[in-house]
């Protein structure tokens, strides 16, 4: 990576051609934004210029992946070491000089271009860029909760550079990766007495039911072998609830000065050290006493903060640092002792003018993920990830949207397995489910980063006798369901998910694309979530509890590998849909929304549910009894 100035350019002798032609990028307005007026003057926008990847290089990076991957591979578990992938995607050096020139040719001269990443970056006044560009920045606000972007919808750039470049952005997405998750001691309902099947009405009674104070089991409490019905409170899931429903509290980790896990957070999001030590001391002693809430190490990128005072009344009314509570004493709860990194990414809208450190809306999924791919192969990089913040798909531009998941390939490609929340409104959100072309056509929305096939998707359940797609009547959350309109469906999804569009025939033929990513890949619990934010106790919905929970689980099946001096699972979709003896099939209820029935669950992977709910007794026989070889090349059999 360099800083680049005047004369080093200069040096190279290379000049735009005169009144020549430009490509142009032209994009509607999306539905729920409205113009309001020319940006500021004042207002400066971290300019991120994606150089163009090969398709020829994008193949062989998911060649890899999937060779690395696949349990049937004799690669299995020989992940790539960082320099491996900055030679396979390092950026021809005329790439880099012509868009170099381009810029110092509009007085752009303090920049960062960086062959490794494929990315150059400059913080520059915004009539600056739309000089650049040849556009004009507006603000546009979402009618819906009032956030105000700064874009614009038509940019160009001379024909000879577009050929160099894959993206540009903050240009025309209106991407914003929201939280996934939302605010959520009756007695007994008549179904539970008299052991049968709710119905759907009879669960949303329940839902909007005002709560006291909800009795929840405590490990102390629990017989020497407890089953859910001892350890959970269906109203209040707490983590030693968790711990047994899934398996894990009898495993005692063996690997914690080489493993690890991750959880990031967005949107000013953080995690306030003071709120998650009370939510430890209450349902996880032990870490309590060892200083968990204390001792993970929090690092901040693009301009971001660490606050670990109360909130403001203003930050608490958007809800600031909820979802980083929720991410870090659900994976806490469940996955200590293993050691934990987060990661606090600026990128929290409204744009304001006088912060040139805060980047706009969607370039913080790129910070991060360049900062990641970065870090050395000596432990820098922890064994899974958790990502709980999702949007529409079609408010991503696709050309981004590719890049984002291309970089998650090379992260699971160096063997770190990537957990991503499904989204919390079903198949889409009622009275909404409109393309964002100018074409208003109705179909189902899925969301994105879940959208992209190099990362597991997770997608939630409720309540246990029996376990079925969740959904609360009082918070309109419904679990994240759908089918890619992006990327196309992976061969590892093939024979399950073909199964399922068999078993469905025609239902909402029309609103979705069948050959596209299904989503999700499994799910966990996501109901009535127990947590303590802001000093006070709370319950919440929402697959940005089952994201959390499912990377603690990966990071303890992780623990017994890395004992066994075994490599990481890394990218785990091929493992795990070969694998499915070690996951829980459910097949109650469904993942609605457009104002239909949506995709129903069934037997075998399902577009509500996906594979099931994971059994860590069974996953960890599974990995610890995979076929991997240190000792020989991996052309011996």
């Amino acid at each position: 990576m360099r800083l680049i100035a005047l004369a080093t350019l200069l040096a190279f002798g290379l000049a735009l051609p005169a009144q020549e032609a430009r490509v142009t990028e032209t994009s509607s307005i999306p539905r729920a934004w409205k113009k309001l007026r020319p940006a500021s003057d004042a207002a400066t926008i971290h300019l991120h210029i994606g150089i163009k990847q090969e398709e020829d290089t994008l193949d062989e990076l998911k060649r890899r992946l999937i060779e690395v991957s696949d349990p049937r591979s004799s690669k299995y578990g020989h992940h790539l070491h960082r320099r491996e992938l900055q030679n396979l995607f390092r950026t021809p050096d005329e790439a880099i000089e012509i868009i170099e020139a381009w810029l110092v040719s509009h007085n752009i001269t303090q920049f960062t271009a960086s062959a490794g990443s494929g990315w150059v970056t400059a913080s520059l006044p915004i009539r600056q860029v739309e000089d650049l560009l040849q556009c004009r920045y507006f603000e546009f606000e979402n009618v819906h909760d009032g956030t105000v972007l700064v874009r614009t919808t038509d940019w160009s750039v001379p024909e000879h550079v577009a050929a160099y470049i894959d993206v540009i952005q903050p240009t025309n997405s209106f991407f914003r990766p929201k939280p996934s998750s939302r605010y959520g001691g009756p007695p007994p309902p008549d179904w539970e007495r008299e052991g049968r099947l709710p119905t759907y009405a009879e669960l949303v009674a329940e839902d909007i039911l005002d709560r006291g104070h909800l009795d929840t089991p405590t490990i102390d409490e629990l017989p020497e072998n407890p089953t859910v019905d001892d350890a959970c409170n269906r109203l209040a899931i707490t983590p030693v609830c968790m711990r047994v429903l899934y398996g894990t509290l009898s495993y005692k980790p063996q690997s914690i000065a080489t493993n690890s896990m991750g959880v990031v957070n967005f949107l000013g999001n953080n995690n306030n050290r003071s709120d998650i030590r009370r939510f430890l001391e209450k349902y996880r002693p032990d870490a309590a006493a060892a200083g968990a809430a204390e001792s993970f190490e929090t690092v901040l990128l693009a301009g971001a903060q660490d606050q670990q005072t109360p909130n403001t009344e203003e930050q608490f009314a958007r809800h600031m640092g909820l979802e980083g509570a929720l991410d870090v004493e659900t994976i806490l709860g469940i996955g200590h002792p293993t050691p934990l990194k987060t990661w606090n990414v600026g990128g929290r809208p409204p744009f304001e003018a006088s912060a040139n450190k805060v980047h706009n809306a969607n370039e913080p999924y790129m910070e991060w993920l360049s900062h990641l791919l970065e870090q050395d192969d000596n432990g820098d990089l922890p064994s899974v990830v958790s990502v709980s913040y999702a949007d529409e798909e079609q408010t991503v531009p696709e050309a981004y949207a590719k890049r984002v998941c291309a970089a998650f390939a090379q992260l699971g490609a160096r063997g770190v397995s990537v957990i991503v929340a499904s989204g919390d409104e079903g198949v889409g959100k009622d009275g909404t489910c409109v393309s964002n072309d100018g074409k208003n056509t109705r179909r189902f929305m899925p969301a994105f980063p879940a959208s992209c096939p190099f990362v597991t998707a997770v997608g939630a359940t409720r309540h246990f006798h029996p376990v079925m797609a969740a959904f609360d009547g009082r918070s309109d959350f419904v679990t994240g369901s759908g089918f890619s309109n992006y990327f196309q469906r992976p061969s590892y999804q093939d024979a399950a998910v073909e199964a399922y569009l068999q078993g469905i025939g025609q239902l909402h033929a029309g609103l979705y694309n069948p050959h596209g990513r299904a989503i999700p890949d499994i799910s966990a619990q996501g109901y009535h979530y127990a947590m303590i934010y802001n000093g006070s106790s709370n319950l919440m919905d929402g697959t940005s509890g089952s994201a959390p929970a499912v990377a603690a689980i990966i990071a303890l099946l992780n623990d017994a590998l890395v004992a066994e001096k075994k490599p990481p699972l890394g990218f785990l979709n091929p493992w795990l849909y070969s694998a499915q003896s070690g996951l829980r099939d459910v097949t109650h209820g469904a993942a609605t929304g457009c104002n239909t029935t949506g995709f129903p669950a069934a037997v075998g992977w399902d577009a509500a549910t996906g594979l099931g709910t994971p059994w860590f007794p069974e996953l960890k026989d599974l990995a610890l009894s995979r076929a991997f070889r240190w000792n020989h090349p991996w052309y011996i059999v």
